[in-house]
């Protein structure tokens, strides 16, 4: 992209008054550059089966046309109007809770007949109209795509092919999935359950696998129709998103961890412009962990850059920005790798479901605080531009996560059953996070990658972070076991390496393949109860370690368990395992990884002990030479020095030296290119 892409999602056909001039000349004054349209419209486009209305759209592309104003014209297919439900009821997912009902989005059979020729003769209709628009720079097909737990007939009769093809014969597949427990063994192909009963994890597993293939797929089919009418100079990009924590200072959640509901990995590849969603904390909880954790995940999957497709502006109560932290969140995407950043929405909504999720502009679509904050930022991109173009990171640390290990520990949880009273349980993105979180605060940068890109990618780093990689297949497990004998350091949790790819359990001692990399096994976990380490209470899960031939050792706090290690660190031919079995305090996570590093060889990350409020991220340009953003994700101001030999920072154009001082005000953020 020759410059920032900057710009809202806009939808002129939720408006009481027709008023498009008027929000452009805002838009521009804000220095906006693009739009989102069209994306959750069908029903305004296709009131009636066969009769296409796209009025509103091409009015919107001629006034966006006149602005100046590029577009990014999305396929209305995620929220299906109720004739077409009239039409064919199968049209709406069955899933474990049953047949749907019509009204809210998502919730259709991705793979169902009737869905998908309406939705092709719609796109076809929609791509005939936007041809001819210079202004229209790319398409986003459909929105934040999953597989919507759809497990209709059609869906069960399409997994019992793939699983047919995949194992060949019902032996296989019983041995593979230990059908032999209460009697699910199965005599030919005929006899396979309807999945949604089993109380198999490994065959579960593998149907939401065939579920993500699905939701990939979907997208791919519908990358392979825009492909018969776009420019070559158009994109194709999805907005990718992520799977939501809630908790109580959040009842309606954020963005937090690995999206279960489809392997970003996969999806990518019906994409030419990376593209995802990233609602995150703010006020006095905004500490810039999952716009990077996000950020790191969405861009790890090509090493590119990608559009932040759908942020906040306001959105809700909790997420009104105090003065300052609209900018900095702006540029905490940009430090990440975005090469533009895109609210959801412009105007707030008097109606419906989403009408307390405000936009850039409140209920009374006049210019506000936030508006007027974005105002700066657009022209804070526009002096950007020319120094990110074309902006990578290298990385030479990888924090590596994986959808199957994801759903076994959905089966099989680390900790009690959730449903127990008092019980302590941890979900997968948990650990994920904890373990990100630990590398983020310290300023230890890292790729996010999915465990199926591992093969091609392990080349490039110095240092791998498994966190509850529970399924590993034998290749995997190959593979890192190489990448520490030949130098590398491989730090993993708790929960790593118990199951192969299809969640059956090692025969063998744990961590299965590696025992010798980490010079330790164990045979008995348990629940921590009184157990410490360093003094400070181990949770949930606890692993009791026997050190073998480990050269580091960290021991239980416990008059039993005492005698067992928690966490060792062993030296493998050239390179270091280091295993934490327990889940432990974060500052003692913090350390371990920290250690790792100096292991690795991985130095200047901490800058004379820089650590969270203070954040720093780094990128390298198409001229190769190095930004970096620092950060102050706090209220109270800092003072830090200058960790370079000289640095200009981008937006004062002052100029610093090393060891100078660098003071940052509340929620600030300096941009510095190095000399």
């Amino acid at each position: 992209m020759e410059e920032l892409m900057f710009g809202v999602a806009y939808y002129p056909e939720y408006e009481h008054e027709y008023r498009t001039d008027m929000d452009f000349q805002m838009m521009k004054k804000a220095g906006m550059n693009v739009i989102r349209v069209a994306e959750s419209t069908w029903s305004t486009w296709e009131k009636i089966e066969g009769e296409y209305d796209f009025s509103i759209l091409a009015d919107t592309l001629n006034k966006a046309e006149e602005y100046g104003l590029r577009v990014i014209v999305g396929t209305p297919t995620y929220a299906v109007p109720s004739w077409l439900v009239k039409k064919d009821p199968d049209v709406l997912a069955t899933t474990k809770k049953g047949h749907g009902l019509y009204g809210a989005r998502q919730i259709m059979d991705i793979v169902n007949p009737t869905y998908l020729d309406a939705a092709e003769k719609l796109i076809r209709k929609l791509m005939e109209a936007v041809q001819g628009y210079e202004c229209v720079i790319g398409f986003q097909i459909d929105n934040e795509t999953k597989h919507y737990d759809t497990a209709g007939p059609l869906v069960q009769r399409l997994f019992k092919e793939y699983l047919t093809e995949k194992f060949q014969t019902v032996e296989n597949l019983n041995d593979k999935f230990g059908f032999a427990y209460w009697s699910n063994s199965i005599g030919s192909w005929e006899d396979l359950p309807d999945v949604r009963g089993t109380i198999n994890g490994s065959f579960a597993a593998e149907f939401e696998k065939f579920q993500r293939h699905l939701a990939a797929e979907f997208l791919l089919w519908q990358r392979k129709i825009i492909d018969e009418y776009r420019r070559e100079d158009q994109f194709v990009t999805h907005n990718l998103d992520f799977y939501w924590n809630q908790d109580e200072l959040a009842p309606f959640g954020h963005s937090y961890g690995v999206q279960p509901g489809i392997n970003h990995l996969e999806a990518s590849k019906a994409i030419t412009l990376l593209g995802c969603d990233i609602y995150h904390p703010t006020q006095d909880d905004l500490t810039g962990s999952e716009i990077a954790y996000d950020g790191d995940s969405i861009r790890s999957l090509k090493n590119e850059q990608y559009m932040v497709l759908e942020t906040e502006a306001q959105a809700f109560r909790y997420w009104t920005p105090y003065p300052g932290q609209l900018r900095q969140q702006a540029f905490s995407h940009l430090a990440s790798g975005a090469c533009g950043v895109e609210y959801w929405h412009w105007h707030s909504i008097h109606n419906s479901f989403e009408t307390y999720w405000k936009g850039v502009l409140s209920h009374d679509m006049e210019e506000n605080e936030v508006y007027r904050e974005a105002i700066s930022i657009g022209r804070d991109f526009k002096k950007l531009s020319p120094y990110l173009s074309g902006a990578k990171k290298e990385n030479k640390v990888a924090l590596v996560v994986d959808n199957v290990s994801q759903t076994a520990l959905k089966y099989f949880p680390i900790g009690d059953e959730a449903s127990l009273p008092g019980a302590e349980v941890l979900s997968y993105n948990d650990v994920v996070r904890l373990y990100y979180d630990a590398l983020y605060e310290q300023n230890i940068e890292c790729d996010v990658i999915d465990v199926m890109a591992l093969k091609d990618r392990i080349g490039s780093y110095k240092m791998i972070v498994t966190p509850a990689l529970y399924c590993a297949s034998d290749e995997t497990i190959s593979l890192l076991k190489s990448f520490v004998a030949q130098g590398g350091v491989l730090v993993s949790s708790f929960k790593s390496f118990f199951t192969d790819e299809f969640v059956q359990v090692r025969f063998k001692r744990q961590p299965y393949g590696l025992t010798d990399v980490f010079g330790m096994y164990y045979q008995q976990f348990t629940r921590p109860g009184k157990t410490t380490l360093q003094g400070k209470k181990v949770e949930v899960w606890q692993e009791l370690l026997i050190p073998d031939t480990s050269t580091e050792r960290i021991f239980y706090e416990h008059k039993y368990w005492g005698k067992y290690a928690a966490i060792t660190s062993h030296k493998y031919e050239k390179g270091y395992g280091i295993y934490i079995g327990c889940h432990c305090d974060k500052s003692i996570v913090k350390e371990e990884l920290k250690k790792a590093c100096d292991k690795a060889g991985i130095s200047g990350l901490s800058h004379e002990n820089m650590e969270f409020p203070i954040i720093l991220r780094s990128l390298v340009n198409d001229d190769n030479k190095k930004l970096h953003f620092l950060f102050n994700y706090s209220q109270e101001e800092k003072t830090i020095p200058c960790p370079y030999e000289k640095v200009t920072e981008l937006l004062s154009g002052k100029i610093y030296k090393k060891k100078e001082a660098l003071s940052l005000k509340d929620w600030d953020t300096f941009i510095l290119l190095e000399e």
